[in-house]
């Protein structure tokens, strides 16, 4: 069973000051900036329900906020970045605990928020199919959140050639021309005996310092729906 920790607990994990810097951070660069940090704050603080933030030097150090998640570095175990997902209302949008893959009204494939079960599956699939992903830490609250860890890897976004070439060679097939793939996301989608892995891009790829292996770090992978 994974663990379970209460929002305020976690709340006393994160280094406080550390959060108020970045927000800082983001909020003197001004213009979508600000949407930025408003982002983050909620996410942070809409999960441990406005508790009290934990001093400097706390266990989990605020990296940023990315597309789906909170990246924090853990200051007890340096070899994994830990990631904080969580409910819609509480900053993540349209992600939810992790897109998934959904037809829309149009019948177009596009991401829609995945349920906390949803992104578990993914999380299982993406280890399946790609051989790395995300394990799951904790669930705070009453899946008010939950926490992801995932191995660090020291090392240089790989080109896009890089990325299809390593793609292709696995036996994954573009779908650039699919039309009922949504536009935006036709460039970077992929499929695989019925499985979707999209976003798969140049900053969800590392090319890994100690042995030159490409490693994916959070492309959305799900079976493509019908």
């Amino acid at each position: 069973m994974p663990a379970k920790i209460s929002q305020r607990d976690f709340a006393q994990l994160l280094d406080g000051p550390a959060v108020d810097r970045e927000i800082d951070r983001l909020t003197r660069k001004r213009g979508g900036w600000l949407d930025v940090a408003q982002i983050l704050s909620r996410r942070i603080n809409g999960t441990v329900d406005w508790e009290r933030l934990g001093p400097a030097g706390s266990r989990y150090s605020v990296i940023g906020s990315r597309g789906e998640a909170v990246l924090f570095d853990d200051r007890m175990d340096e070899s994994r970045i830990i990631k904080l997902r969580g409910r819609e209302e509480n900053g993540y949008g349209t992600a939810g605990f992790g897109c998934i893959l959904v037809r829309n009204e149009r019948g177009m494939i596009e991401y829609g928020p995945g349920s906390m079960e949803q992104a578990l599956e993914r999380e299982r699939l993406s280890w399946q199919v790609l051989g790395f992903g995300c394990e799951l830490e904790a669930i705070i609250g009453d899946h008010a959140g939950m926490l992801l860890a995932q191995r660090f890897i020291a090392g240089r976004a790989p080109t896009e050639r890089e990325i299809r070439s390593w793609m292709t060679e696995r036996g994954w097939e573009p779908l650039q021309m699919r039309r009922d793939v949504s536009v935006t996301l036709r460039d970077h989608a992929w499929q695989r005996d019925g499985i979707g892995a999209f976003d798969a891009n140049e900053t969800n790829f590392i090319r890994s310092e100690a042995d030159g292996e490409l490693y994916p770090i959070d492309l959305i992978v799900w079976p493509m729906p019908q």
